[in-house]
């Protein structure tokens, strides 16, 4: 059965429209993350530095099976301006395997990009599963931290003054960082499959988040320029894996 979306500029929204909406979203967020409480979501989407927060639902028929909320930050790095792009984003059980969200955080980033093109955009996210982790990696050889492949310099300084913004954050490796963060529902038997899986993303995740099932994120980092926003749709449209 066809899956569609809904796009919701929540800036545009009525105070009492996005009181409305919040509810909602915070409803299932519950669902997927069933140990967040309100308040990271609120701080989430009204974090001061936000120019835009697309709402992106998913729905089979009448049925929500996915959101993604998008925020892009815009803030000062060695006194310049640069986009930061989030993502909370999360999908029922029975629907993971479409890989809506990326498709759709894509398409979101593009025309971001377009509008202004002479701002550097950033996709910044701490990944809290394995299988999370290797479908952005294997999707760009520019997403970093990544096996065998030092992080660039461009990149580690953003990181470096992003990750002020989370708590506890802790340096395990070389542009290594990780800090607790929200872990969707999984079941035993989900958790004995990840760890079964050969694949080099998977296990470089394992080899510096093997606590991840205690609610453990490793920060990430990809620069959102043309080509890279290009090379990842390619490569999801074709089922490519790098």
């Amino acid at each position: 059965m066809a899956i569609t979306e809904n796009i919701i500029d929540f800036s545009k929204l009525t105070t009492e429209e996005k009181h409305e909406l919040f509810q909602r979203l915070w409803e299932f967020d519950q669902c997927i993350f069933p140990t967040s409480k309100i308040e990271q979501l609120y701080q989430y989407m009204h974090d001061p530095d936000i120019v835009a927060l697309p709402i992106i639902q998913y729905f089979e028929q009448d049925k929500l099976i996915g959101q993604n909320i998008v925020r892009i930050l815009k803030i000062m790095h060695n006194n310049r301006p640069i986009f930061i792009f989030n993502s909370r984003a999360g999908v029922l059980v029975d629907y993971r395997r479409k890989n809506l969200t990326l498709n759709s955080a894509i398409k979101v980033a593009m025309q971001h990009q377009i509008r202004f093109p002479a701002i550097p955009m950033w996709f910044v996210a701490t990944l809290a599963q394995p299988k999370v982790y290797t479908l952005f990696a294997s999707r760009s050889v520019k997403f970093y931290p990544r096996h065998g492949v030092p992080m660039p310099t461009e990149y580690a300084d953003v990181l470096n003054s992003y990750k002020i913004r989370q708590h506890d954050v802790q340096h395990r490796a070389e542009d290594i960082f990780v800090h607790r963060c929200d872990l969707p529902k999984v079941t035993p038997e989900q958790l004995v499959r990840l760890r079964k899986k050969s694949d080099e993303h998977v296990q470089f995740f394992m080899q510096h988040v093997p606590d991840y099932f205690d609610g453990m994120g490793l920060m990430c980092i990809c620069k959102l320029n043309v080509s890279t926003i290009f090379e990842a749709s390619m490569n999801l449209a074709v089922g490519r894996a790098v």
